[in-house]
């Protein structure tokens, strides 16, 4: 007999009436449907967050949460209440351990960086930059932008071909900065 719409309201009634453990318990001893039908409902919202909660790509969800369904079954026909464990927590546990092992399976793509490879599909836009561009003043900053920002010199290395102070090049470097963020 296919159920009908009176009947599901039924179902969904008797469902928030009764406990979990109760449901598990019918299931265990007399292989209940609607028990188990009344469990799927009330733990599928589970599965779902932590599918999403596990970044699972979009065209494994439906896996995971199948995988879920099966856990849940399974989580259902061996809980055993003496072992002073909430059925929640039971299942969200061996639930988080799959979904943790089955993550864990998955291969890991390493993408190689061949140049060529990419070449035809990079468009590259090389931006010069000219300490005429920046209104700087005095030497110490012309020296620190050609050196540091142009040649990529450290600041270290900055202070031995400058005769610069480390205190001096900072400064300098945070003047320049700031005239970049004038400019934008």
């Amino acid at each position: 007999m296919q159920p009908t719409l009176k009947n599901k309201i039924g179902v969904y009634r008797v469902c928030q009436l009764i406990n979990d453990y109760e449901l598990i318990y019918l299931f265990q001893l007399h292989q209940d449907d609607i028990a188990l039908e009344c469990l799927i409902g009330k733990y599928e919202k589970m599965i779902w967050k932590y599918v999403h909660l596990f970044n699972v790509p979009i065209n494994q969800q439906d896996d995971y949460f199948q995988e879920g369904l099966m856990l849940l079954y399974h989580a259902i026909k061996y809980f055993d209440e003496k072992k002073n464990k909430t059925f929640t927590r039971y299942f969200e546990l061996i639930l988080k351990r799959r979904f943790f092992r089955l993550k864990n399976k998955e291969p890991m793509y390493v993408f190689q960086d061949e140049k060529e490879f990419f070449d035809h599909l990079v468009y590259e836009e090389t931006l010069e930059l000219t300490p005429l561009e920046v209104p700087l003043k005095n030497d110490i900053e012309i020296n620190v932008f050609k050196y540091h920002f142009q040649e990529g010199y450290s600041i270290k290395d900055v202070s031995e071909k400058t005769g610069y102070t480390h205190k001096q090049i900072y400064n300098a470097v945070y003047r320049i900065k700031e005239k970049y963020k004038a400019m934008i």
